[in-house]
């Protein structure tokens, strides 16, 4: 078996209020029908403030890095550039936050296996590469990156993780998502790109899985990984990706995408509760990607829960809005800081381009 003895998070420096980055918004597209439709979004996305790697979404601050008044420093080069900078610093401060938690130091733990996980930046050699280098990791540890899967990218760094451990009991590995979503801003009047606007913000977040012959005395909660169910859903392929254009990375991100996620949920909830052999009323705790909040306003309504059971993932919709990879961690960082039942289950789920769809089934220690 394996589990997650601890999850650290991380987000940059420049948290603003909604209200705040609604004026920026307003400035950049300079159109009042722009306007009123993020007039709309912004009041409805149950979102109270976003962190960014820049400082440009907060006027008074007087500094610009990307989005200057002319927009002419903000190419895809520049974009990545600036990611290549700032993504392995708050990297590694998640990751010194994830040792904090059992009182370890990395160097003594002995990581044997490191999975870094984005789809906001892409260089060679990559974040992994740097992570070794500054983080003083053997030459020789195993390293993977799972680069541009989306929101749900997290439950596919977990399930790698979970198979090396499962195979090895000596197996230490160390998984950590960061995505700097803000650097792909672009005031292009259609929905999909005034909903990101809405949502996104920059964050990170590592965690630590082992065998469930490790051992610490500063755990106070781990969670066993019980099982993961995947599904694809084609039909909803055009409703969430991305596009690579000489500006950005483009989000599109479909308003169809609660309604459809919500004809589909209690069929994905049955489907994979048969795998996990597992009743649907058993599952004690829910750890739902916040993707947004009508996303999640539709599940709870689909699913018949109530504000208890979604809360984790309203907290750090509205702390932090939508970081994309990390933010399921975020959420699961919250139940496992929390006193918890042994053997509680938690039934987590998230959501990416394809329509696809990550479950994990997990279990308290």
């Amino acid at each position: 078996m394996s589990k997650i003895v601890s999850i650290g998070t991380a987000v940059p420096e420049y948290g603003t209020e909604q209200s705040v980055i609604l004026g920026f918004m307003k400035d950049a597209y300079n159109d009042d029908i722009a306007s009123r439709k993020l007039n709309v979004l912004f009041r409805h996305s149950g979102i109270s403030t976003r962190y960014s790697t820049v400082p440009d979404f907060d006027k008074t601050k007087l500094k610009t890095v990307l989005f200057n008044e002319k927009q002419d420093t903000s190419t895809v080069e520049n974009r990545l550039n600036i990611f290549k900078e700032k993504a392995a610093p708050l990297a590694i401060m998640a990751i010194s936050n994830v040792f904090k938690k059992i009182n370890t130091d990395i160097s003594d733990f002995g990581v044997t296996h490191l999975i870094t996980v984005s789809c906001t930046g892409l260089y060679a050699p990559g974040i992994d590469s740097q992570l070794i280098e500054e983080l003083n990791l053997p030459n020789d540890i195993f390293h993977i990156s799972v680069n541009f899967l989306g929101c749900n990218a997290a439950f596919h760094a977990l399930k790698i993780a979970d198979l090396i451990t499962r195979s090895d009991d000596n197996a230490k590995v160390l998984i950590v998502c960061v995505e700097l979503c803000t650097l792909h801003f672009q005031p292009k009047n259609n929905h999909d790109n005034l909903l990101s606007n809405t949502i996104f913000g920059d964050g990170a977040a590592a965690v630590i899985i082992t065998s469930d012959k490790y051992q610490n005395n500063a755990l106070q909660n781990s969670l066993v990984i019980d099982g993961f169910y995947s599904l694809l859903l084609p039909k909803g392929k055009d409703l969430m990706g991305w596009n690579i254009t000489p500006v950005n990375f483009e989000m599109i991100l479909d308003a169809k995408i609660p309604d459809f996620i919500g004809s589909e949920i209690n069929s994905i909830i049955l489907k994979a509760c048969k795998t996990f052999n597992i009743e649907p009323n058993t599952i004690k705790k829910w750890a739902v990607h916040p993707g947004g909040k009508k996303i999640l306003d539709t599940i709870k309504k689909e699913l018949q829960l109530n504000e208890e059971d979604l809360k984790y993932s309203y907290k750090i919709l509205d702390e932090y809005g939508n970081m994309s990879s990390p933010t399921i961690l975020f959420v699961l960082n919250e139940l496992m800081e929390e006193k918890q039942n042994k053997n509680d289950s938690v039934f987590s789920i998230g959501f990416g381009p394809g329509l696809s769809i990550e479950t994990a089934l997990f279990r308290f220690e």
